[in-house]
């Protein structure tokens, strides 16, 4: 399975690398015709505000899958001390990996539920009445590479921060 990681993963990350940016890119450079639509020509683009809305979710979601691919989760350490006496450090790693891979299975299945409503109902956006079942299930589906991805990369994790933190490798 570690080999199929191997050879998988790189890809996937380079993929989501390059989808982030162009979703950011896209982001960034309509917001600036909008703008300068608006303030320059006194005509700004017309739902550019949902456009940025759409993408501002498909780029959070692309970047998730990077973040759990290389498990660089913002953390906070409150309790560290407290549970460092109480649940060994692998034990407490593996718990931690095992909820976050959980929890990341119940947003990919509650936003692949809502998007399979929002078409079956034929959803539309206010302003543009675009169908927002095309923007639930591309955040579904990102979210699913993102659960692949984040297990994938806690297959590589022991290979890249070494055989000390086994926690971090189920």
């Amino acid at each position: 399975m570690r080999a199929f990681a191997r050879a998988v993963l790189p890809a996937l990350m380079r993929i989501a690398e390059v989808a982030t940016a162009v979703l950011l890119f896209a982001m960034m450079m309509l917001t600036f015709a909008d703008v300068v639509g608006r303030y320059v020509f006194s005509a700004p683009i017309f739902g550019a505000a949902e456009m940025v809305q759409f993408l501002l979710a498909m780029t959070i979601f692309a970047g998730l899958c990077l973040i759990n691919a290389r498990d660089e989760h913002i953390t906070v350490e409150l309790f560290e001390a407290q549970l460092d006496r109480v649940i060994p450090h692998t034990l407490r790693r593996i718990v931690i990996q095992l909820f976050s891979v959980g929890v990341m299975a119940i947003i990919a299945y509650q936003l692949y539920d809502y998007a399979v409503d929002a078409e079956k109902i034929c959803t539309r956006t206010i302003v543009l009445e675009w169908p927002l079942a095309v923007v639930s299930f591309t955040v579904a589906g990102l979210s699913l590479v993102s659960l692949i991805m984040q297990v994938l990369g806690l297959l590589l994790a022991r290979e890249r921060h070494g055989a000390e933190d086994l926690g971090a490798s189920l």
